[in-house]
């Protein structure tokens, strides 16, 4: 009956003693170095810098126990001193620095002047010149010694006038402004086909490879005599230069030679069998290297007659006819259509082609010195080849006989056209 509560005193006082234990300990374990004779130490210094003292710590290596030993006081700065320059809009210095970051700017200079270098600006045709200063060390620059704009200065292209279009010159600066200027019309030049004058001025005759004989020989044509040619009072000649179908004439280069040597006047014609605009083309593009580098005071001619092109019309017929005869007009040629009377009254378009080219009219009265009949061929036209078979003295074969009623030559020079 006694032994229980024995049993809960023995524990109860066993309980007491682990809480006395307990805060035992802990009251040690705070108040170790209280109990500890710190005889092993060690120490860490801790240099002072710029802006802290340095100490010397002691630490118990048994406890941990520590404490600070000696003061030093705070070191000066170890200060770094870079030059910054001045530049055109700002001052010099020095600028002092410490390795703890602590800075200064001490020894100022004043800002330099400006480096200045001139680049100048020609002045153009509608603005001014000026010259540019700008420094080199810096973003500074004005504009300065200004001058007046100088004016345009033109270079000038003449486009010659057609048929169906104004000439002009076309005037252009290097600073791009461009305008036309001096225009002229083709009927300034020709007013019309027709003439009111009846008196014959020249007389010619036209020559091709027939009008010439054959050396048996070495089988080549034989010069004519132009210089009888011209003793018997003709004054010009007009020569074939050449066809679609053969090309150049064969003896066009020497006719031309021996013509201008004996001091004759000098037209020429082309003979066309093409029957589009564009062959038409091809045929004016050929004649004009062959006319290239000679003069003639007498018109370059369409021979408009062949068969093989009466039956396209006189619309087609008209387009033909402008393509060619303005090609060469475009290069620098007074051009003429030869045609005879059928031809220019029934097959062509009789309105428009005396409104826009010369005339050379074919028809034979049959006598030796005719004159034009209004009632029969119409109003007087610029040129008339009255025969087909004319006789020169001393110069073998017949020849096509011409009276002309207008004053070619002086056209030619006045109008600087055919070479002039």
């Amino acid at each position: 009956y006694m032994k229980k509560p024995i049993f809960h005193i023995t524990v109860i006082i066993c309980v007491i003693c682990l809480l006395l234990c307990s805060a035992f300990s802990i009251y040690i374990l705070k108040n170790k170095g209280k109990f500890c004779s710190h005889k092993q130490l060690s120490e860490s210094i801790i240099p002072a810098s710029c802006t802290e003292g340095g100490k010397t710590v002691y630490i118990c290596n048994r406890c941990g126990y520590s404490y600070d030993g000696a003061f030093t006081s705070p070191t000066e700065h170890d200060l770094h001193p870079i030059k910054i320059e001045p530049t055109c809009t700002t001052a010099g210095y020095t600028l002092y620095y410490c390795s703890c970051s602590y800075s200064f700017k001490a020894d100022s200079t004043p800002p330099t002047e400006h480096d200045l270098i001139a680049q100048i600006s020609s002045p153009s045709c509608d603005g001014q010149g000026y010259t540019t200063y700008s420094c080199q060390n810096c973003n500074y620059s004005y504009r300065g010694d200004f001058t007046e704009p100088d004016g345009h200065t033109f270079s000038s292209a003449v486009f010659l006038p057609t048929a169906l279009s104004a000439g002009y010159t076309h005037y252009t600066c290097e600073c791009s402004y461009n305008y036309k200027g001096d225009y002229v019309y083709y009927s300034d030049i020709l007013e019309s086909a027709y003439t009111e004058n009846t008196v014959v001025l020249s007389k010619g005759i036209d020559v091709s490879r027939w009008n010439h004989q054959i050396d048996a020989a070495s089988g080549e044509y034989i010069p004519l005599n132009w210089k009888q040619i011209k003793a018997q009072g003709f004054d010009f000649v007009i020569l074939k230069a050449g066809s679609t179908k053969s090309g150049i004439e064969p003896t066009f280069e020497m006719d031309y030679a021996g013509a201008r040597d004996a001091g004759l006047a000098i037209g020429a014609y082309f003979y066309t069998y093409s029957t589009t605009v564009e062959g038409i083309s091809r045929d004016a593009e050929m004649l004009l290297l062959w006319l290239d580098g000679k003069k003639f005071e007498y018109p370059i001619y369409l021979d408009l007659e062949d068969s093989s092109l009466a039956s396209l019309g006189k619309n087609h017929l008209s387009k033909m006819c402008e393509t060619f005869l303005c090609k060469l007009q475009q290069n620098g040629y007074y051009t003429g259509l030869y045609t005879n009377h059928t031809w220019l009254t029934t097959i062509l378009d009789t309105a428009r082609m005396v409104t826009l080219f010369d005339i050379w009219y074919a028809r034979y009265p049959g006598t030796s010195l005719p004159s034009w009949n209004e009632e029969k061929y119409g109003k007087q036209l610029g040129m008339w080849q009255y025969s087909e078979s004319g006789a020169i003295s001393g110069v073998s074969g017949s020849f096509d006989l011409n009276y002309c009623y207008k004053d070619y030559p002086s056209l030619m020079k006045k109008w600087e056209l055919n070479g002039f």
